[in-house]
């Protein structure tokens, strides 16, 4: 924590800001180690103050011991404004996408001479590059999501739901040590599975289905991301066609992986042959994303990205072709950049999974 909060005092250092205020609970967690659901971080160059209420003062100085623990009963935001130390004049960064405006606005009455600012891209950069421990937690989780395809794979039959499969998958992940699961899952089958984001329903599987599955196991607060999409039954010439072309254009993008190349260039990779096979407008969304304590994080995997890979980024390799009326695919894969290349940490087969029944 201490090297994390040493790099952000960089930032303040070469961004002239006298303090940094953390509201979120990813950024909150990830600067202090508090898991509390409820406090504020108050960074300055010569203190660091986590303020909460009764419930989590004993807790908080457990998890963060490098910071003076201050209990409110007051109102939150009031105390951490009066603790501002800089004169009440001084610039004050804060995560502006994640502050609710009422607090913004409440901050501004209190401070009305400091100058407020976004602390999100910096806080971002940060925390793009991750540690080993970081890491080992999302291999961890991406290993329980392996299992859980394989323990899938038995469990798929005609008659069944989506949400019977998205119970089943979410049962197995926390029995094998998951403490939570990526919210929102996907489980979309049959035309559904033209939906890239599509939460499972009451639709019942039935042969000739595309199944499309992406989920997550999170450990120690760290997310996993996975895809694979099956078919129940024997598949016809177009599913089988669709789903080749997704397999080529994520692993020919796999092996562009390493540091140094942009995230638009990888996006061009997987888009450009999925585009010469003629589907270049059934996959709208980006290549990839980074990830860690939030399911999405920066860098993205998109034509508009131009960050530069580099040793320690944990992202996802996830291209789809989607159909409105017959159905989609998705394959993803999470990797890790290494100064050489990369380490692909997804172990689950590719080969297009039959359902048998």
């Amino acid at each position: 924590m201490k090297q994390r909060v040493e790099k952000l005092r960089k930032k303040m250092s070469e961004n002239g800001w006298k303090g940094v205020f953390i509201y979120s609970p990813e950024n909150r967690y990830y600067f202090s180690g508090y898991k509390g659901s409820a406090g504020a971080l108050l960074i300055e160059e010569d203190s660091q103050k986590l303020f909460t209420d009764f419930r989590y003062v004993d807790q908080a100085k457990d998890q963060a011991p490098d910071y003076e623990v201050i209990q409110h009963q007051q109102n939150l935001i009031e105390m951490v404004c009066e603790s501002f130390s800089s004169n009440k004049k001084g610039t004050l960064a804060l995560e502006l996408g994640d502050v609710p405006a009422s607090v913004y606005l409440e901050i501004q009455t209190i401070l009305p001479e400091a100058e407020l600012v976004d602390v999100t891209s910096a806080t971002n950069e940060i925390r793009m590059i991750k540690d080993e421990k970081e890491i080992e937690n999302m291999r961890q989780g991406i290993e329980i999501c392996d299992q859980a395809f394989t323990h899938i794979l038995d469990f798929i039959r005609p008659g069944i739901t989506e949400k019977d499969i998205g119970l089943e998958l979410e049962i197995f992940m926390k029995r094998q040590g998951a403490e939570r699961i990526k919210p929102n899952h996907v489980i979309a089958s049959g035309p559904r599975s033209c939906l890239p984001h599509g939460q499972a329903t009451d639709r019942v599987i039935e042969v000739g289905d595309f199944v499309k599955m992406d989920y997550g196991a999170i450990v120690n607060g760290y997310f996993s991301d996975f895809t694979r999409t099956v078919v129940v039954g024997e598949p016809s010439d177009k599913q089988v066609e669709i789903y080749n072309i997704v397999r080529r254009a994520q692993e020919e993008s796999l092996k562009a992986i390493g540091p140094g190349k942009t995230c638009r260039e990888l996006d061009e990779v997987g888009r450009g042959i999925i585009r010469e096979a003629g589907y270049g407008d059934n996959f709208g969304h980006s290549l990839g994303h980074s990830l860690g304590l939030a399911i999405h994080e920066q860098p993205a995997m998109r034509a508009t990205d131009e960050t530069v890979l580099q040793e320690g980024m944990v992202i996802t390799v996830e291209p789809g072709i989607y159909i409105p009326g017959f159905g989609g695919v998705r394959i993803e894969d999470l990797v890790v950049i290494t100064n050489d290349g990369h380490v692909n940490f997804t172990k689950s087969t590719k080969d297009l999974q039959v359902i048998s029944y």
